[in-house]
């Protein structure tokens, strides 16, 4: 595949917290308010209902519509912004999930390599991604003088990951969730830990909105999305629908790689 550089990068990178994609009016109201050429990272799950197991038996439309990140392209290219998302493709017969980038007007795609296999909450019996090889560094591209990494939220416990992004001297790594359980202080500590070892921007998006299991069960998916650099929260959302934008502060980001010493 063919590096991708960002064209125009205005060194900000934006987080939306949502649910789901369905107002298309407030996506472009929020695209509008931010400085031409921003990365935005969404969240797990807002384009597809949540991962249930009764996909087997009926899967939602969404999982076979060819065209639902056609809107996403167009606002790509009219606002001239980098799109970071994940999405639930099909394709020979199987499901995969990616997190599809758009950029320069034209689309990428990575595959997540480390899936979920717990028994309330099983991705690898759904999904048709190859988890047996062993993990590659994932999705890397260049914005400015950065180079920007992206990990979807189970890869980030997997520190093999986080070795390829250091060994890339990458500067920012986008994570994408959906976490639930009351687990933001867990999440906090995993990567601003990551964030000061790796001397790297971390910024997480976590999905919004309950979900109702089989059992009975209601699942919160609590939002608290952050910004870390080093060992900081540099600014967070609370459980509301929201958005966050941080202009990179490349100065600050400096003296934590000349402090530290991790990247010698």
């Amino acid at each position: 595949m063919k590096e991708l550089i960002l064209e125009n990068f205005s060194n900000n990178i934006a987080i939306f917290q949502l649910e789901n994609l369905m107002d298309t009016t407030r996506i472009n109201t929020y695209m509008k308010s931010l400085p031409q050429g921003t990365i935005i990272l969404f969240g797990e799950y807002v384009l597809e209902p949540f991962f249930s197991e009764q996909w087997k038996i009926n899967p939602p439309q969404e999982l076979k519509d060819k065209n639902k990140l056609d809107f996403l392209m167009e606002f790509c290219k009219e606002y001239r912004h980098t799109l970071v998302i994940p999405s639930v493709q099909y394709k020979n017969k199987g499901y995969y999930k990616n997190m599809v980038i758009f950029a320069n007007g034209k689309s990428y795609t990575y595959t997540q390599q480390r899936m979920i296999q717990y028994d309330h909450w099983n991705e690898v019996n759904f999904f048709s991604n190859d988890t047996t090889k062993l993990p590659k560094t994932p999705f890397i591209f260049r914005a400015g003088n950065l180079k920007v990494g992206i990990l979807f939220g189970f890869e980030a416990h997997f520190d093999e990951f986080w070795m390829g992004f250091k060994k890339a001297c990458v500067d920012v790594v986008l994570v994408a969730t959906a976490s639930t359980f009351s687990s933001q202080e867990r999440w906090k500590s995993l990567l601003t830990t990551h964030s000061f070892t790796n001397s790297c921007y971390v910024f997480r998006a976590n999905r919004i909105g309950k979900y109702k299991a089989n059992d009975g069960y209601e699942w919160d998916f609590y939002g608290h999305s952050f910004v870390s650099l080093g060992q900081k929260i540099i600014d967070s959302l609370n459980a509301d629908e929201g958005m966050l934008c941080v202009e990179l502060d490349t100065q600050s980001l400096q003296n934590l790689k000349d402090e530290w010493k991790f990247r010698e």
